[in-house]
């Protein structure tokens, strides 16, 4: 074998171990990531956000609103729970403020996040309840669009509205 051969086996041989590993981290459940290859986590739910968003009661008396939302996410494996504070007003007739304090809790599947969420404060200007889910999507690195349905109710009494809402939150 000439010097020519051997160095060329060897040139190969020594280039093949020198590329990267090829291997896929699926993460949890087998949802992959989009925002980066491999990653296999998907969007980062966790930490502080904040956002807009609006929508309306859609069944029995017919009224629309609009606020604000901020809140923050603590991520557990594929677990995420939370608290978020809500601002919003419902247009309708009599015009009312809404403040709402809210628990949150639900599983990341990658990119998505399903949560159910309840809590207290102000509804239709006067203090009462709110329970409910959505679901959250990661759209870019740093913001999501969410869905939430919400039923609220004074306390002691059966929900009174269903709210609809879409939104769009900002992740720090």
């Amino acid at each position: 074998m000439s010097f020519a051969v051997r160095m060329a086996a060897v040139l190969v041989a020594g280039l093949s171990f020198a590329g990267p590993a090829l291997a896929q981290d699926y993460g949890p459940y087998g949802v992959t990531g989009s925002g980066s290859l491999g990653s296999g986590y998907g969007f980062d739910w966790d930490g502080f956000y904040a956002g807009v968003y609006g929508g309306g009661v859609p069944f029995g008396t017919t009224s629309w609103n609009a606020g604000v939302f901020s809140g923050v996410n603590v991520s557990i494996d594929s677990a995420v729970v939370g608290l978020e504070a809500q601002l919003g007003a419902d247009l309708d007739g009599t015009n009312s403020i809404d403040a709402l304090l809210l628990g949150k809790g639900g599983v990341s599947l990658g990119d998505a996040l399903v949560y159910a969420t309840g809590g207290t404060g102000i509804v239709s200007g006067g203090f009462g309840y709110a329970l409910g889910g959505g679901a959250e999507y990661g759209l870019t690195d740093y913001m999501s669009a969410r869905g939430e349905v919400l039923g609220t109710g004074s306390w002691g009494s059966m929900p009174s509205d269903m709210r609809v809402t879409a939104g769009l939150a900002f992740h720090l």
